[in-house]
């Protein structure tokens, strides 16, 4: 005999209401739905756990002896923002109920509940949060989230890149743009677009490598109501999105076969199919691609088709690194110590003559992206209004050829692997970020410009979310 299938959990939903019975009842009830619940009878204990069960939910209690409701939505509403809470109340006073709305609540529910009026506004709540989640989903692919980043530079290498993008610009063709990572290939794309005919429509940027192989389709193509398990509504794919736009592919070499397949068909045809559907729906749009990888390597070794790169390569636009455009690295450092100096309220901060010689005599194998991230975190732990050599990254102060033996016992601790030296200055600068923000992940993400919900991806990409999770428990 077969097993039943398991339904999919709903969501999870955490409960604060100092009733110990009253919360059982409520984690039952949830339970016997399909969610995941948790009930705390001391909302300071469960806002400390949040951080660990991620919920799509938060069911509080308005009057409770550790703290009000009142300071709970306060709380949510600095440190969960995009969490909905919904306010039980006995009362079932207008004026209550206006002041829990008020104060950022989603929405109340008097009590006694009906099970049924329950379920339905936890699960409008849960609708509501998910297309919150998905604008934004859309608004990082369409750039929104991020002010128009200028290519700053007037090196030789630099200017025959402006002079292609200009001669680009105005058709239609597809453009490859090449170049080590970092060097801001996805500005270049973005320039295009801006000065094409299609910059009134949308710029949609997809990072081939971050799509896992069994999501890509769906996210590129969009789909079909039922068209698999968990697919309860139709979705529009980021091509489809792109109509009468830009659609940049970063990185177009990490893209599996099937999906090279089906590219090179959207661009001979014009128009897609939605995974599960059966109609056929036109698209105009350019297409422009990214690559790291050499192309015509990846093409011999058979893991790049012949026909798309030749769709692909109509005008091809090669990025120098940052080591050969060494008139660029004053500019580009001004340009973001002025950007990284507002967003962190330090808007006095500058390098000293002898720091910025040294950051002109690296190498730089990680380019502008390496040099952002060296100034960010240069600002972040130094303590007076000038930041000096001492106050780089150490390996930053010795030529990029030199043997280990030359360099001091510090410097030796970093790989010389780039990937590696990479992910260990991103756990340095996370740890030195959250010890500046005294543990507190939100003004963590404040301090760093980034998101919250991003902040703690990459914490957990570097193993530290939870060790944070154990230390606030």
């Amino acid at each position: 005999m077969g097993h039943a299938p398991t339904n999919p959990i709903k969501g999870c939903v955490v409960i604060f209401d100092d009733e110990p019975n009253m919360g059982r009842i409520l984690v039952k009830t949830l339970g016997l739905e399909g969610f995941q619940a948790q009930a705390f009878i001391n909302p300071v204990e469960g806002l400390e756990a949040l951080g660990k069960l991620q919920p799509d939910v938060l069911l509080t209690d308005m009057r409770m002896p550790q703290m009000s409701g009142q300071q709970v939505l306060q709380r949510m509403r600095v440190e969960w923002p995009d969490v909905p809470v919904l306010v039980l109340t006995g009362y079932g006073t207008v004026e209550g109920a206006v002041e829990s709305m008020q104060a950022g609540a989603f929405n109340y529910i008097t009590q006694p509940f009906e099970p049924g009026n329950l379920i339905a506004q936890i699960n409008r709540a849960i609708e509501h949060r998910r297309m919150l989640q998905e604008n934004a989903r859309l608004s990082e692919h369409l750039g929104e989230a991020h002010a128009p980043r200028e290519i700053v530079g007037d090196s030789p290498g630099l200017a025959r890149v402006r002079d292609m993008i200009t001669r680009a610009a105005p058709t239609d063709s597809s453009v490859l743009i090449t170049g080590r990572s970092g060097v801001g290939k996805e500005l270049v794309a973005r320039a295009i677009h801006d000065q094409s005919r299609r910059s009134h429509g949308r710029f949609v940027a997809i990072n081939c490598p971050s799509i896992p192989p069994s999501l890509i389709e769906s996210e590129m193509f969009g789909h079909e109501r039922g068209a698999f398990t968990g697919a309860d509504r139709s979705k529009m794919g980021l091509i489809e999105l792109a109509d009468h736009g830009t659609l940049f592919l970063d990185e177009v070499a990490a893209l599996p076969g099937e999906m090279q397949v089906k590219l090179l068909r959207v661009l001979q045809e014009r128009e897609i199919q939605r995974v599960g559907g059966l109609k056929q729906i036109p698209v105009d749009i350019r297409i422009i691609a990214a690559t790291n990888p050499d192309l015509t390597q990846e093409m011999t070794a058979g893991h790049f088709r012949e026909d798309l790169y030749y769709r692909l390569n109509v005008i091809r636009i090669e990025i120098p690194p940052l080591a050969d455009r060494v008139d660029d690295i004053e500019p580009l450092t001004k340009h973001f110590m002025t950007r990284i100096g507002r967003r962190m309220m330090r808007p006095e901060i500058a390098l000293t003559p002898a720091a910025m010689e040294a950051l002109k005599s690296y190498n730089w194998p990680g380019n502008i992206r390496e040099l952002e991230n060296v100034l960010e975190r240069a600002v972040v732990l130094s303590r007076g209004p000038l930041i000096d050599v001492s106050d780089l990254t150490l390996d930053l102060r010795q030529g990029a050829e030199a043997p280990a033996e030359a360099r001091p016992e510090a410097a030796r601790r970093w790989p010389i692997d780039y990937r590696q030296a990479r992910d260990h200055f991103d756990r340095e600068y996370l740890l030195n970020l959250v010890d500046l923000a005294g543990g507190n992940i939100t003004r963590a993400a404040q301090l760093s410009g980034i998101s919250r919900r991003n902040l703690y991806e990459k914490l957990e990409k570097v193993g530290l979310a939870n060790d944070l999770i154990k230390k606030r428990e």
